[in-house]
C-alpha cells in the first residue's frame, strides 16, 4: 500500500538526504527571487518567509521519529509537503493557514474509510457511505456547484456628515492594516485616480509579499448624490488568483444629528474549491478590506 511506501521512505532514507533536499529547495527559491524585480523591495521579508519554514523543516528532520501509524505517516507527509511548498513557491503564511485544515481533515477521513474497508469485524457497507461524503467535501472546482456571486456588506456610522465627494480626493493609504493582512494577505499600498462622475477610474495597487505588486482597476458605472457603483475592469493582483471581483457599491445614509452611515458592498465569486471551505474565509477577508477602505475614504 502507498502508506507503507511512505513509511519506508521515512524509515530508510538518511536524514542527511532530506536535509540536502531542503537546503537545495531553499537555495533555488532564494535565487529565483533574487533575479526578480520585487526581491530588493522585500528581501528581509523573504528571508523570513523562506527561512522560517526551512528552519522548521530542518528541525522536524533532525528530531522527529519515524511514524508508527498510518495517520501519523500521512500527517507527517502533509506537513512536509506544506512546508516544502512554502519554501519553493513562497506561498506565505496565509496560504498555509488556509489550506492546512483542509489537507489534514480530508486525509483523516480517507484513513478512517480505509480502516473501515480493511476491518474484518465490521461491515464494509458503512464505509462505502464515506465516498460521496469525500466527494462533496472535496468538491472539484467548478464541477459540482457553479460559482455564485457573494456579497459582503459592511456598514460604519460616523458622528459627522460625509458625502460621496470623498471620492474626489486622493489620499495615501494608512498603514493600520488588519492583523489578517499582515500574515500575508495582499495589502493596498497606492491609488491613482479621482472623481465621482461616470467613467472615472481608480487604479489600486496591492502588494503581495511573495508575488509582488498588482493593480485592481475600477470604473464608475453608476452614480447619484448618495451612492456610487464601481465596476472592476482589470485585476492583476494576487487576489485575482483566489476570487473574481464583480461590482463594488457604496451608499451613504443621512442618519440625522450629524451622523452618516456608510454602506460598502463588495460582490465577487470564489475561484477556490471547495467553495464551502474557502468562501467563508474570503468573505471574512473582503469584510476586513471593506472596513479598511471605508475608514480610508470617510474616517
Amino acid at each position: 500500500m502507498k502508506i507503507n511506501l511512505i513509511k519506508n521512505i521515512f524509515k530508510n532514507r538518511k536524514k542527511s538526504e532530506f536535509i540536502a533536499i531542503v537546503i537545495a529547495l531553499a537555495a533555488a527559491s532564494f535565487y529565483y527571487r533574487m533575479i526578480n524585480d520585487f526581491w530588493q523591495a522585500s528581501s528581509a521579508l523573504f528571508v523570513l518567509l523562506i527561512g522560517l519554514p526551512t528552519l522548521i523543516t530542518l528541525i522536524m528532520i533532525k528530531f522527529s521519529k519515524p511514524p508508527k501509524t498510518a495517520k501519523a505517516t500521512v500527517f507527517k507527509a502533509i506537513t512536509y509537503f506544506l512546508l516544502l511548498s512554502s519554501i519553493l513557491f513562497g506561498e506565505g503564511l496565509v496560504c498555509i493557514i488556509m489550506a492546512a485544515p483542509l489537507f489534514y481533515g480530508i486525509s483523516a477521513l480517507i484513513i478512517l474509510m480505509y480502516k473501515r474497508l480493511t476491518s474484518k469485524n465490521k461491515s464494509k457497507l458503512f464505509s462505502i457511505l464515506f465516498i460521496p461524503i469525500i466527494i462533496v467535501i472535496a468538491q472539484p472546482h467548478k464541477d459540482i456547484l457553479p460559482p455564485t456571486v457573494q456579497s459582503v456588506q459592511t456598514s460604519i456610522t460616523f458622528n459627522k456628515n460625509v458625502s460621496i465627494d470623498a471620492f474626489k480626493t486622493q489620499q495615501k493609504f494608512k498603514d493600520n492594516y488588519p492583523p489578517f493582512f499582515k500574515i500575508g494577505f495582499p495589502t493596498p499600498i497606492d491609488i491613482a485616480g479621482v472623481g465621482t462622475e461616470i467613467g472615472d477610474t481608480r487604479d489600486i495597487q496591492f502588494e503581495s509579499k511573495t508575488k509582488g505588486i498588482g493593480t485592481l482597476s475600477l470604473k464608475i458605472v453608476e452614480r447619484d448624490k448618495t451612492s456610487v457603483t464601481f465596476n472592476v475592469i482589470k485585476d492583476t493582483t494576487h487576489i485575482g488568483h483566489w476570487l473574481t471581483w464583480s461590482t463594488i457599491d457604496v451608499t451613504l445614509i443621512d442618519k440625522g444629528e450629524n451622523q452618516t452611515e456608510v454602506i460598502w458592498v463588495s460582490n465577487f465569486t470564489c475561484d477556490l474549491g471547495p467553495k464551502w471551505y474557502f468562501e467563508p474565509i474570503e468573505k471574512y477577508a473582503v469584510g476586513l478590506m471593506n472596513q479598511y477602505l471605508i475608514d480610508h475614504y470617510f474616517g
